[in-house]
């Protein structure tokens, strides 16, 4: 299964690179064919990769550690906290390197303010009303995001981008900083995969094993929350793929944490790379932010896991 999500994930970084409203051919005929090949089109595919694997490890973490389906970067408002950090840094007009910085920062202060909301709200630690405080300091960042809109419209394009998804813009810069974050953040979550698993077994068995809970906890969280900030800085609010993709994986494949987190790469990656690509050549030359393809696919998968998860438990209180 491993080698047959890598083979699609190569159609998909193919069909990426020479699939668009301008066509390039594999042998670059002529200059400008391979100044859209190097310049536009393996940035554009090495972000929409890059995004792709780390939204959804990210969701395959927080859903883990949180132990609830519905966790995202999404659903806990932490995409629109970045989302919001990345437009005020591009409303102040700071450099580049500024953006992924109040991205991560803003990122870390709406999950500290969501998890401050939950704690008042039910003095105790409840995942279902973190999400759903979540979503309102999400909608509230949604708003304040709209005004800077309205204070400058001059940069109304680069902000709307946030707004929806997309990996347009993709730079060479864009794609060292997105990738050299992402990949040292996978890598230290694949070496605490095994303490990981322990946290699944339940609070009580982690403890008794030795397992300090709560630091591994924060520290998976604090990782994918960072990892998450600095894609959504360059890319926008992607929402869904961090949580759909982690529950099929987890549904139709029965492996361990491991082989998931692989699993989860693979299919995130190719995901995000077919759905730029629809976005592109759907009605050329216009170009549908990946963001709003990814919605159109992921909404019913959604509603049609939500309803056969509740059938199963239905079913499971009924016998």
């Amino acid at each position: 299964m491993i080698a047959i999500w890598f083979f699609i994930l190569l159609l998909s970084i193919s069909m990426s690179l020479f699939v668009g409203s301008t066509g390039v051919s594999w042998h670059f005929d002529n200059q400008l064919e391979w100044t859209i090949f190097y310049k536009l089109r393996v940035p554009r595919t090495l972000l929409a990769l890059i995004a792709g694997m780390g939204l959804v490890m990210s969701g395959q973490i927080y859903q883990t550690i949180l132990n609830n389906p519905l966790a995202d970067s999404f659903t806990l408002g932490l995409a629109s906290g970045a989302t919001f950090g990345s437009a005020i840094a591009v409303f102040f007009g700071v450099t580049i390197w500024y953006v992924p910085l109040f991205s991560i920062l803003f990122s870390l202060f709406t999950l500290i303010v969501v998890v401050l909301v939950t704690e008042t709200m039910v003095k105790t630690f409840h995942v279902a009303t973190m999400i759903l405080s979540g979503i309102f300091i999400g909608a509230f960042f949604n708003a304040a995001l709209y005004i800077l809109l309205l204070l400058k419209p001059d940069k109304v394009n680069s902000m709307v981008s946030y707004m929806f998804g997309s990996v347009s813009s993709a730079e060479q810069i864009t794609v060292i900083i997105t990738g050299t974050v992402t990949i040292i953040c996978i890598l230290l979550l694949f070496s605490m995969s095994h303490f990981i698993k322990i946290i699944q077994l339940g609070d009580d068995k982690a403890l008794t094993l030795g397992l300090n809970v709560r630091f591994i906890s924060w520290l998976c969280l604090l990782i994918a929350a960072v990892m998450t900030a600095v894609i959504i800085s360059f890319t926008g609010i992607i929402g869904f793929i961090g949580m759909i993709v982690p529950q099929v994986v987890k549904r139709v494949y029965s492996v361990s944490i491991q082989a998931q987190m692989v699993l989860n790469l693979l299919i995130g990656g190719s995901l995000l790379l077919i759905a730029d690509t629809i976005g592109r050549v759907i009605i050329s030359p216009i170009q549908i932010p990946v963001g709003i393809i990814l919605s159109i696919i992921a909404i019913p998968v959604m509603m049609y896991l939500m309803i056969t998860e509740q059938r199963k438990k239905n079913s499971g209180i009924n016998s």
